[in-house]
């Protein structure tokens, strides 16, 4: 699922890939790239929540935000300026 947080952030791939491969495999981690700044977050509560448990949320700019459901709730991944 992709959320749009921010008014004209568009949600790119490469934090969806992460979200997903997170939710897939029931665990959070960073994968890292080309990001100096990722954050990675979990809720069983909801897409929200794991968004705000990211690293980072609220302290840097962020440019892709992506959120995948696993079995045991949501995995965030927060790609930051």
């Amino acid at each position: 699922m992709i959320l749009t947080l921010l008014a004209g952030l568009m949600i790119g791939q490469s934090a969806q890939q992460s979200a997903s491969t997170s939710a897939a495999q029931g665990r959070m981690a960073h994968r890292g790239g080309s990001y100096r700044y990722e954050g990675v977050g979990f809720s069983a509560a909801s897409a929200q929540q794991a968004i705000r448990n990211c690293c980072y949320y609220g302290q840097r700019t962020p440019i892709e935000i992506a959120v995948s459901r696993g079995r045991n709730g949501w995995y965030a991944c927060v790609r930051y300026r």
